[in-house]
């Protein structure tokens, strides 16, 4: 039989009269043998395939890994595309309208020093000033959104004044729609950040975000300034009044960034 059979069910003929002896043994001993030895034996005898086991679900975790990733790049390939098709399209669109080209601004980060205002603060004290470039109607953000104006600059420090200053208002707009409207904080019948000037023709919706419009002279386009939380109507019922929350979190305010504003500021809003 030995000559007969291959080398290879041979050897896995052995193997199987080695696992059946090992078995008998067992069931014969075992009672006699210590748990312990048997689990360091087990041990011994599994921890090569525990390992080999283990390598081979790495290895398919990483193979399916690398399939996602490849997924994911090409969809980021496509999507860059229709991306650099549209800016192309845009800029031709401006290019024909005649209408001025939009930069993008420095950043310049300062820290946030203090805040002042009663029971809500309404402006904050930063750590730059003329020292720092710093110049009297900058645009301060964070990375989330809007926080205000520079409105005072000193030697080595600046004011700026927050959203929830009843004496700032912003040209915004709805970012799906282009509902246009103006956001100012208002202190009564209580403290909230509006989008008003909204009429009831149009429509806003929950969660639709608000950012800065083009109609901004102060203001570049696109900064986002809230998001909508509640619709209500204006005290004399003309208009509706949006309650949004702040995009930037003005109450945690540490570090932000001053921008330039639109080259052609003017008073208007």
């Amino acid at each position: 039989m030995g000559g007969i059979l291959p080398p290879v069910e041979r050897r896995t003929g052995a193997l199987v009269a080695t696992w059946v002896s090992v078995s008998l043994v067992l069931l014969l001993v075992g009672e006699r043998v210590p748990q312990s030895f048997l689990r360091g034996v087990g041990a011994t005898l599994f921890a090569p395939l525990d390992r080999a086991v283990l390598v081979s679900d790495r290895l398919a975790a990483a193979w399916r890994e690398n399939q996602q990733l490849h997924q994911r790049l090409t969809e980021l390939e496509l999507e860059n595309g229709r991306l650099r098709d549209g800016a192309r399209e845009y800029t031709r669109l401006r290019e024909e309208l005649a209408l001025p080209r939009i930069a993008s601004s420095p950043l310049e980060p300062l820290e946030l020093l203090a805040m002042s205002g009663e029971p809500i603060p309404a402006s904050a004290t930063l750590s730059g000033g003329k020292d720092r470039g710093v110049r009297d109607g900058q645009v301060v953000i964070t990375r989330d959104g809007l926080v205000g104006r520079i409105t005072e600059v000193y030697p080595f420090s600046s004011r700026v004044s927050l959203l929830t200053d009843p004496g700032v208002s912003v040209a915004c707009e709805v970012e799906s729609t282009g509902v246009l409207g103006v956001v100012r904080f208002v202190t009564s019948p209580t403290a909230q950040l509006l989008f008003t000037s909204v009429p009831f023709t149009d429509t806003v919706k929950v969660g639709e975000r608000v950012l800065t419009s083009h109609l901004s002279r102060r203001y570049p386009r696109g900064i986002p300034v809230g998001r909508v939380v509640r619709i209500g109507k204006d005290p004399t019922g003309l208009t509706q009044a949006i309650e949004i929350e702040p995009a930037a979190r003005l109450s945690r305010l540490r570090h932000v960034f001053v921008i330039a504003p639109p080259p052609d500021l003017e008073t208007r809003k």
